[in-house]
């Protein structure tokens, strides 16, 4: 798949799915926007970006998804304008774990931080960054869910009231862009993957039992395939899209 001339904005891009999304797309020709807060982790993932195709430019922006506000994310919408013609896709992939612990003894700063960063910072980026999405020609939105978005799970605490808002949001930007915009919107979830979140979530657990990042590289093409186009579903989870996306 050729992705070369299209900008794609992915958040949490400095480890894990965002990582390995940021390089292998670069490596397809794509224009990449590595958002992240940790600037060392942000040029080692700038220089393993393919560089080779013409135009190709790449973008860094050090945020604190945590404290993204109105007015940090309309200079992020600013220097993305002045940089790119168009942004074709975003992927909002940040998210932190949290606490491992009850609602009753869940600290509220601890709550704050990671509803910020896994749902309030998507809404903000989502819904700023829509001018440069519509001038794309097949522009797209996509938002990561988790298991424990569908069903409440003891300990779960603020990532799964996270993961279940945002659900409801990818619905919302989906249900009232589908007849005003050619924006298509995606919810996605992975499913169980080798990452620093799983290994903190599930420490027991054999990673090598997982699936890798770079396995989830087709799926995330899909979205962004003319293919896609046509679905008129929202959301996936990763073993029905990857046998739709093998078939």
């Amino acid at each position: 798949m050729n992705l070369s001339k299209k900008t794609i904005l992915i958040t949490g891009a400095t480890d894990g799915i965002g990582k390995a999304l940021a390089i292998e797309f670069s490596k397809l020709g794509a224009n990449i926007i590595l958002l992240g807060r940790d600037s060392s982790k942000l040029d080692t993932v700038y220089d393993q970006l393919e560089h080779s195709y013409e135009s190709q430019k790449h973008l860094i922006l050090e945020v604190d998804l945590a404290l993204l506000n109105n007015e940090s994310v309309h200079e992020i919408a600013r220097v993305i304008n002045d940089e790119y013609e168009a942004l074709d896709g975003i992927i909002n992939n940040a998210a932190i774990l949290g606490t491992m612990t009850t609602l009753k003894d869940y600290e509220l700063s601890r709550w704050d931080e990671v509803i910020n960063i896994n749902l309030r910072a998507p809404f903000l980026l989502s819904r700023t960054l829509i001018p440069a999405l519509e001038d794309s020609r097949m522009p797209r939105i996509i938002f990561t869910s988790s298991g424990v978005a569908d069903v409440g799970r003891a300990f779960w605490g603020a990532y799964s009231v996270s993961k279940f808002g945002l659900k409801g949001l990818a619905e919302i930007f989906a249900n009232e862009l589908e007849t005003t915009s050619s924006i298509k919107v995606f919810n996605f979830d992975p499913g169980a993957t080798q990452t620093k979140m799983r290994a903190s979530a599930r420490p027991a657990e054999d990673p090598n039992t997982l699936k890798t990042p770079n396995e989830l590289l087709k799926c995330y093409l899909w979205f962004f395939s003319e293919d896609s186009s046509e679905s008129n579903n929202h959301y996936y989870k990763f073993d029905e899209l990857s046998k739709k996306v093998n078939a």
